[in-house]
């Protein structure tokens, strides 16, 4: 999703938009792992998804990020939340059930980050993104997400990325 170059981890408040589908990887794999039924996946592939983010970073020094996502017509999807805390929420969406998350501030320059599953990141996850210039704050988001029912886990790492257009806000997922 193109992004603005004053644009930072630190504050993702705005309105996204996926806009190329041609510079995303195929979802339905990812759909198919966590048992996102035939219809459900359809709809999303041939949907355009707008995430309306609000960042907040509360007194007490820990930052929220909250998603709710529309797509094409203004059909109201799902809604997440994340506490950069790394403490552990639990969620319930029609989509994906019952969902155990974690997220957190994460620097992938260290020499081997982990995730919060406390095991090392894989390799996909962490090649391709943008550096911040600031180098006393961590330039991305990680997020670990259980699905206990499901049978399944999924890591994220949210950054920015150089697209052959510019500047791009993005996320990767690993399930």
């Amino acid at each position: 999703m193109a992004a603005p170059h004053n644009v930072t981890i630190q504050d993702l408040s705005g309105i996204w938009r996926i806009q190329s589908r041609t510079r995303s990887d195929d979802m339905n794999p990812g759909l198919i792992l966590q048992g996102v039924p035939w219809v459900i996946r359809k709809a999303i592939s041939w949907a355009t998804i707008t995430g309306k983010i609000s960042q907040i970073a509360a007194e007490d020094g820990v930052t929220t990020v909250t998603i709710a996502q529309t797509a094409t017509g203004g059909l109201k999807g799902e809604t997440e939340v994340y506490k950069l805390d790394g403490s552990e929420a639990t969620t319930s969406t029609p989509v994906f059930g019952v969902n155990r998350i974690r997220a957190s501030w994460s620097d992938l320059r260290t020499e081997k980050p982990l995730g919060l599953s406390g095991e090392p990141l894989p390799q996909y996850l962490m090649e391709g993104w943008l550096e911040q210039d600031d180098l006393n704050s961590p330039g991305h988001i990680t997020a670990h997400v259980v699905c206990d029912r499901g049978g399944w886990t999924v890591d994220q790492i949210w950054g920015f990325s150089l697209v052959a257009v510019g500047n791009n806000y993005g996320s990767k997922l690993y399930v």
